[in-house]
């Protein structure tokens, strides 16, 4: 076989091994790069896409007596076919509860909403939690693709808490009721010899 027979057999075969590494079918965007512009053979890996929408709570330390706050968060989060696997990391911390009467709480949802983050549904949540009973002790929850098949569209995740936070100044006495919330996005990427350092969603070659 000729040197030119050899490099054309390779490159197919190059091809071949990355169509099997993706999920899913190998797109042309690719394949074109590579046998056009001769760029390396690319290195499947996996990128993670995070996301914090944490929260303390610190109220003006001219006040004696600290007054329950109000706070909103929402972040809206493309999920495609290629996701692998979203991690939901969170807590809170509530300072002096009171019990039951103890009206400080912190709910959290994630949404499937379509692909303009309109047409929500609110009926069957992705993830819902509501922390109302004092502190919450810190979860991992891990959602996979193939045990919790995974609808195209722009996500929304809201958090809504209520908490107080005193900063006198004077260490003894400050408190911050807290919530932390971040969640990961992992998906597939391709890094080429050429710069390794970068590494781009497989969705962006189909």
């Amino acid at each position: 076989m000729s040197g030119l027979g050899r490099q054309t057999m390779s490159a197919v075969m190059a091809l071949l091994f990355v169509s099997m590494a993706m999920p899913g079918c190998l797109s042309l965007v690719l394949g074109r790069e590579m046998m056009e512009s001769a760029r390396g053979f690319p290195e499947v890996r996996e990128m993670s896409t995070p996301y914090d929408l944490s929260h303390t709570f610190v109220v003006d330390g001219t006040e004696v007596l600290p007054t329950q706050v109000n706070k909103s968060m929402l972040q809206k989060i493309p999920i495609d076919h290629t996701v692998n696997e979203i991690i939901i990391n969170f807590q809170t911390s509530v300072n002096y509860y009171t019990g039951d009467s103890d009206p400080r709480s912190v709910h959290v949802k994630l949404l499937w909403c379509d692909d303009n983050s309109a047409n929500c549904d609110e009926d069957n949540p992705i993830y819902e939690v509501m922390a109302d009973n004092g502190s919450y002790p810190q979860t991992r929850t891990e959602l996979s693709r193939n045990l919790n098949p995974f609808e195209d569209g722009m996500w929304r995740l809201t958090v809504d808490g209520s908490g107080i936070g005193t900063n006198t100044g004077v260490g003894v006495i400050d408190f911050q009721d807290s919530w932390v919330l971040r969640v990961t996005v992992i998906r597939p990427c391709l890094a080429f010899p050429e710069n390794p350092e970068e590494c781009t969603p497989t969705i962006d070659f189909e």
